[in-house]
């Protein structure tokens, strides 16, 4: 059997089975798996605990960003766009979140843990295009954003109106989104050589909504799936790496994931 499909009534699901699986939490006869390889009941399992836990595959592509740029989020408000399960907003409760204004289009999507959270105000059936100040009781000291089916052309704008003067930004780059058709295989795979230009792009829009990038960093890879990318944006000039600088590391990270060795 599949070890995704043996594995998901432990998990959860096939799915959360898979996510553990491409982690490394899971080994068989002392190795690492992959989701399609097959397993039996005879085989020797051991489930590896992970430092921290998230109810989302988002939750570790967003401490991975926190933990590059080394950024505190104690006692910070945030407004969480595109929140669904609530990944993101899991890692920042974790990291010492005093609020979070979990936002999606949808409704009942946070988990079960979140829903009743006294720190998680949940803002569902909210398009993150329209969202203004006004949406929010508090101060938004920071945004984090991991949005699909839209361009991040459309959302920056809103996160440069909401954020305060001194906030921050972590903007989950999905080239899957940003693209034009002819880049994406029939797996839904983006071509690796159009993520130079991909970023630039979103590097454009950025600036158009006067947001500067600190930084960047690829989300943890999942095997058959996009390499995805975290910026890290501000609203001040001061001190924002170059464009050159950035795509310098988007350039770094592609020929990492050709030689196998991007995680």
């Amino acid at each position: 059997m599949r070890a995704d499909k043996f594995f998901a009534e432990k998990f959860g699901s096939r799915t959360k089975a898979a996510e553990a699986i491409e982690r490394g939490l899971v080994l068989v006869n002392g190795k690492p798996v992959r989701p399609k390889d097959e397993v039996a009941p005879s085989d020797d399992f051991r489930f590896v605990q992970p430092d921290e836990y998230f109810v989302s595959n988002g939750g570790y592509k967003l401490a991975r960003a926190l933990n590059e740029f080394s950024y505190d989020c104690t006692g910070k408000i945030f407004a969480d766009l595109g929140a669904s399960t609530g990944g993101f907003t899991d890692c920042l409760l974790q990291r010492g979140a005093e609020k979070v204004y979990a936002v999606d289009v949808g409704e009942s999507l946070l988990h079960s843990s979140l829903k009743g959270n006294p720190k998680v105000v949940s803002l569902e059936n909210s398009n993150v295009r329209y969202l203004t100040k006004e949406n929010f009781s508090d101060k938004i000291d920071s945004v984090t954003a991991d949005v699909s089916f839209i361009s991040l052309r459309l959302v920056l704008p809103v996160i440069a109106a909401v954020l305060s003067e001194e906030g921050g930004a972590f903007v989950l780059v999905k080239p899957q989104f940003e693209c034009e058709k002819k880049n994406i295989g029939k797996s839904g795979i983006v071509h690796p050589s159009a993520h130079e230009k991909i970023v630039e792009k979103v590097l454009g829009f950025c600036k158009e909504a006067d947001l500067y990038p600190f930084g960047i960093v690829n989300a943890p890879i999942r095997r058959g799936k996009n390499i995805e990318y975290v910026l890290y944006l501000k609203n001040t000039f001061q001190g924002a790496k170059s464009d050159r600088e950035i795509l310098q590391k988007v350039r770094a990270f592609v020929k990492q994931y050709s030689q196998g060795a991007l995680e």
